[in-house]
């Protein structure tokens, strides 16, 4: 054995028998009784004790367990949301080590626990470049109405860790913001026997393996640049010295049909990290969505509080492209060479799934269709997706990211 791994799906809608279903069948695709570690996600629907019971009871006391509330889950051959969709993928490495880490208290607090969590990682002796999956709880539920815990500043948070460290960033990472069902559905996160919320948590890949990843964009610029002129905190008050709302209706044309009111989780706005001058390249870009409209200040609400003054973006217009997905997975399996890939994790903007953006096929089954079914896939759809765009990491909106796990 060097490297095993396995996904399992459960739609039951007892909790307990779902961690259960889903974690023996695990540890069945991977031909072995018990694991190292079980990565795990789970709808809101489920009671989170339970479920942890059920995962326990299959992996046996010695597996590591982590994971978090999702929307909905993919799979090599099933694909499900607003369900009880569980997804669990088991591991077991004599060349891998598998590590943990948390930092809790996000709320109002991400740039701190950033930091906290990036000094936690760089405290550590890797074998090799660590391969960084970073989760956190994307939903505030301690004001009302509810808010987001920001990525933007997390990640500010990390960066400033590694960089005073002395460690090379961006380190090899992709993240996701976890979400309940709804924005009004609180996130459970397991972390072993621990299960809690507000908390940013790191699993660390090291030793005999290398995550590449490939971002699948779904926008292309519907327009020209503007600048941003007034923003505060994820508010866009003005655009080019005009009240931001004046600005879209003005874009999006009198017979666009769209209220203000229908701005939210429509309106998305693009930042250009590469050429802006050059052709098209949906690879540089990193698109922000509109969550909220304030019609009292003319303002939109985005997911991330980066669209600061001076900022140039563009309206952009939503457009999946199927074979465009299928290719740039291709090209991500074919850049492997000669190492093995042993498993592939797909983060998948929940705004993407057909019956929320009204496309006419699942966007996740072309990730199906390019994987295959002899690499082991576990998806989840997530509020936030993260990963290196141009010379950062960044916070994305409307995209997914799909990581392959590789050995040599």
């Amino acid at each position: 054995m060097s490297t095993l791994a396995g996904v399992g799906f459960s739609e039951n809608p007892d909790s307990y028998t779902a961690g259960y279903e889903a974690a023996r069948a695990a540890l069945q695709q991977a031909s072995i009784d018990t694991c190292h570690l079980l990565l795990v996600f789970a709808t809101s629907k489920h009671d989170a004790g339970a479920f942890y019971t059920g995962l326990r009871a299959a992996a046996g006391a010695q597996a590591q367990i982590v994971g978090g509330s999702a929307i909905g889950i993919i799979t090599n051959d099933q694909l499900g949301y607003d369900g009880y969709q569980v997804g669990v993928a088991a591991f077991e490495s004599n060349d891998i080590q598998f590590d943990l880490f948390h930092e809790p208290g996000l709320p109002g607090n991400e740039t701190n626990v950033g930091e906290k969590l990036g000094h936690q990682l760089t405290a550590n002796e890797w074998v090799g470049e660590p391969n960084i999956l970073l989760m956190y709880d994307s939903m505030n539920h301690t004001t009302q109405p509810p808010r987001m815990n920001m990525a933007t500043p997390l990640l500010e948070g990390l960066e400033k860790a590694f960089v005073t460290s002395g460690h090379h960033y961006p380190p090899r990472l992709a993240g996701v913001g976890q979400c309940g069902d709804t924005p009004h559905e609180p996130v459970s996160q397991w972390l072993n026997g621990v299960i809690e919320r507000y908390s940013a948590q790191a699993v660390v890949f090291s030793g005999n393996v290398r995550m590449d990843t490939v971002v699948l964009h779904g926008c292309k610029p519907a327009g020209a640049y503007h600048t941003i002129t007034k923003s505060e905190g994820p508010m866009v008050l003005e655009i080019d010295n005009r009240p931001a709302l004046d600005v879209i209706a003005e874009l999006l044309g009198p017979d666009s049909g769209y209220a203000t009111t229908e701005y939210r989780f429509f309106v998305t706005l693009g930042v250009n990290k590469g050429d802006k001058f050059g052709p098209f390249r949906a690879e540089d870009y990193a698109n922000r969505l509109c969550c909220g409209v304030d019609e009292e200040r003319g303002g939109l609400i985005m997911f991330e509080p980066d669209l600061v003054p001076g900022t140039q973006v563009q309206l952009m217009r939503r457009s999946i492209d199927f074979e465009y997905i299928g290719q740039h997975i291709k090209e991500l399996l074919a850049s492997t060479n000669d190492r093995q890939p042993f498993f592939a994790l797909y983060i998948d903007c929940a705004g993407r799934a057909s019956a929320y953006c009204g496309s006419e096929g699942e966007e996740a089954a072309e990730v199906q269709r390019a994987i295959g079914r002899d690499i082991p896939l576990l998806g989840m759809y997530s509020g936030v997706e993260i990963a290196q765009v141009g010379k950062n990491l960044q916070p994305l909106d409307w995209s997914g990211v799909l990581c392959l796990f590789s050995y040599q």
